[in-house]
């Protein structure tokens, strides 16, 4: 049986619930938001939230695995082969949706979001790395610069997001892909000695 895709409808209110609640947690801490805030900030009815989900913390799970998923997409699909054609399309999906990286970035998220996607990151550098440099096993000084490589492209993307897109994107895209055409070849140096 084939499975039902929501109409849209659903699709319109569960995305005014999620930015809703990305918005009121650039605001304040998760557990501080209540059911009623969200339904004012998504201007739809209770009735209607409890038609989607079953709580604040079901919301923002949801959220969460959204986000994971489609960044998660975004790297694999890339394959390591083109840093500018993935930071392109890592920020275009970061300019989509603004209110959920203004959430990330945030001083008031406590989840650990930005930490799972940085733990991310630094797994597929990694894979990337191994497979570019031919090699199995990398040294303990080698996943130091992909750790340290990996906290410099988000820091770069979090001043952006946080300085609310003031930076050209085509600005940030090089930024990020001279760090990575830096790391890699700082990279090559060290296993090679």
């Amino acid at each position: 049986m084939a499975e039902k895709k929501p109409n849209r409808r659903a699709l319109k209110t569960r995305k005014a619930i999620f930015e809703g609640l990305a918005e009121l947690l650039c605001e304040k801490e998760l557990p501080r938001i209540t059911v009623n805030e969200l339904t004012e900030k998504a201007d739809i009815h209770r009735a209607t939230f409890y038609k989607h989900f079953l709580d604040i913390y079901d919301v923002y799970e949801k959220l969460e695995m959204t986000i994971l998923s489609d960044i998660g997409l975004i790297m694999t699909s890339h394959d390591g082969k083109a840093p500018l054609a993935l930071y392109t399309d890592i920020l275009t999906y970061v300019k989509a949706h603004p209110q959920y990286f203004g959430m990330i970035c945030s001083p008031h998220n406590t989840s650990g979001l930005y930490q799972k996607l940085l733990k991310m990151f630094i797994g597929v550098k990694r894979m990337i790395t191994q497979e570019r440099l031919h090699t199995e096993q990398l040294d303990s000084a080698a996943l130091s610069v992909i750790r340290y490589h990996a906290n410099g492209c988000f820091a770069v993307i979090a001043d952006w997001v946080l300085h609310d897109f003031g930076q050209p994107e085509e600005f940030i895209i090089r930024t990020l892909s001279g760090l990575d055409e830096s790391a890699h070849a700082y990279l090559q140096k060290l296993i090679r000695s």
